[in-house]
């Protein structure tokens, strides 16, 4: 089960994309943090996985309670026989050696949210004077490659940055980074004209995906990775999908319950997906509305060849691009679509490779998530 601590609404940069909402000074207090963990430990059945992240704005400017949470989180494990896999997320930008040493200690994952190379990242990526963020980002990335074996990447693109993805990601693979996240702007209006360049960019990255395996260097993807994941479990199973107000919650600074961070923004009592505050209670009315909106219910899905590999069912990502969590836009199609045909490609191209049929494997035994 997933849970998500937005542990502050304030954050040092201010990206043009960014779905978070104003920057408030609000931070979240240990109580409600601790109330949170417990939530998170009694709701979840023994056995299985809990994965706990730090969100925000930028969860590093708490990193003292970060610290103090983590703390916790050893207690209550102790406590319950319940493990917790914890990860960050952030914008790179003030992590120093203390947090470096924090997250080794503790066997914390990072995912730090770069969208590429400088012309590409200071973009969007940039602070409230409208300075770039590429060249301390770049720097403290660096250090944190030769450090932490727990790291990803996160970026971000839309239409005015999706030509420019084959050489994000060949800039990631240069500097060594081991796991790379792209994720389209789901807020972003992605107009018709658009949907041609899915199949173009997203093949231009199956190549180089290809090409790295056959010149020995493991690569990993989420775009290719996920799908091919797929491929060999013959596609998404119940688990695996949109688990909102379920298997996945979100916690704004006050306290407020939302089924995925992703509807946190601004924080709104009377938002449909506030679902009640950890120190008073769930809204049963709400989450029950709520769960009837899950899934997919374009009559077109139904009969494609490839809804088994489709992730039609994601209900932010509905939300954002068609108002509906339960309703799937025609971007969303067309960019899954092209990235499943690219990722057969790989698959069909590398099955005899080593290389790559030994990262497969390690997912297998591992148990990886991409």
């Amino acid at each position: 089960m997933k849970f998500t601590l937005s542990l502050t609404h304030r954050c040092n940069l201010s990206c043009r994309y960014c779905y978070t909402g104003r920057k408030f000074k609000r931070d979240m207090s240990l109580n409600t943090a601790q109330r949170i963990v417990d939530f998170a430990t009694n709701l979840t059945p023994q056995g299985q996985r809990i994965e706990l992240g730090f969100f925000g704005g930028e969860p590093f400017l708490c990193f003292d309670l970060m610290r103090q949470i983590v703390s916790y989180i050893g207690k209550k494990e102790r406590e319950t026989g319940k493990f917790v896999s914890i990860n960050v997320t952030s914008n790179g930008t003030i992590i120093n050696q203390p947090i470096i040493n924090f997250l080794k200690e503790n066997n914390i994952d990072l995912c730090i949210s770069i969208d590429g190379p400088a012309h590409i990242h200071d973009l969007n990526r940039v602070y409230p004077d409208g300075r770039g963020s590429f060249k301390i980002v770049v720097r403290n990335l660096r250090n944190v490659i030769e450090q932490l074996s727990h790291l990803q990447v996160n970026a971000v693109y839309g239409p005015d940055t999706i030509d420019f993805l084959p050489e994000t990601v060949s800039f990631f693979i240069q500097l060594g980074v081991p796991t790379v996240h792209l994720n389209p702007n789901i807020c972003a209006i992605w107009p018709e004209e658009m949907y041609a360049k899915f199949e173009k960019i997203y093949a231009q990255i199956a190549d180089f995906y290809i090409k790295s395996y056959q010149n020995g260097q493991e690569v990993a993807i989420n775009l290719i990775d996920s799908k091919i994941i797929l491929f060999l479990k013959g596609g998404y199973e119940a688990i695996d999908m949109c688990g909102m107000g379920e298997r996945e919650w979100g916690f704004a600074p006050s306290g407020n319950i939302y089924p995925c961070e992703r509807f946190i923004g601004e924080d709104d009592n009377n938002s449909p997906f506030c679902l009640g505050n950890i120190h008073t209670a769930l809204d049963h009315g709400r989450l029950s509305s709520l769960l009837k909106q899950r899934g997919n219910c374009n009559k077109e899905c139904e009969s494609c060849v490839l809804r088994k590999y489709c992730m039609n069912w994601c209900g932010c990502t509905n939300y954002y691009m068609t108002g509906h969590t339960n309703l799937a836009g025609p971007g969303l199609c067309e960019s899954e679509k092209a990235v499943i045909e690219a990722a057969r490609y790989v698959f069909i191209t590398l099955k005899d490779n080593e290389l790559f049929l030994d990262h497969f494997m390690k997912y297998l035994h591992e148990g990886r998530h991409y």
